[in-house]
């Protein structure tokens, strides 16, 4: 027997080991998303970060009335392992980016990588968005001298 608690209280069923058919679809799904996940461990640090941002902006789907944000390694597996399903290639950096949107070498006030600012003298500037009457939401922005 197994005894189980949820919050309408306690309950139990007997014990059993769930079926595992083992079919060659199922052996396959397994074997890809495993790869999969070889695969993010074989990224560099930059293509980790790059699947991170871009997750954040991007919700799950909505279980239980709950969505959140999902985390760098979940959105490369959801895309890889739907690619990798179809027999498409793979990719390292998600859909839509542009690798051409990132400088190419870090600048003295790249702070996506969570380094302290640079030390010198240093602006804040807080802008708002005037459109046809309609206020955005206020926006930081951080800048500095090079020492």
């Amino acid at each position: 027997m197994v005894w189980q608690r949820n919050r309408y209280g306690q309950y139990s069923y007997p014990a059993f080991v769930p079926y595992n058919p083992r079919t060659p679809a199922q052996v396959a799904v397994r074997g890809t998303f495993g790869a999969v996940s070889k695969r993010w461990r074989e990224l560099t640090e930059d293509q980790r970060i790059i699947w991170c941002a871009v997750a954040k902006t991007k919700k799950s789907k909505v279980r239980l009335c709950q969505c959140g944000p999902l985390s760098g390694f979940l959105l490369f597996v959801k895309v890889n392992v739907a690619l990798a399903n179809r027999g498409i290639a793979q990719v390292d950096l998600p859909p839509g980016y542009a690798a051409c949107s990132q400088p190419p070498s870090p600048s003295v006030f790249d702070t996506t990588r969570f380094d302290q600012p640079p030390v010198g003298p240093v602006l804040f500037l807080r802008a708002h968005q005037f459109l046809a009457g309609c206020q955005d939401r206020p926006e930081e922005f951080m800048a500095g001298q090079p020492p």
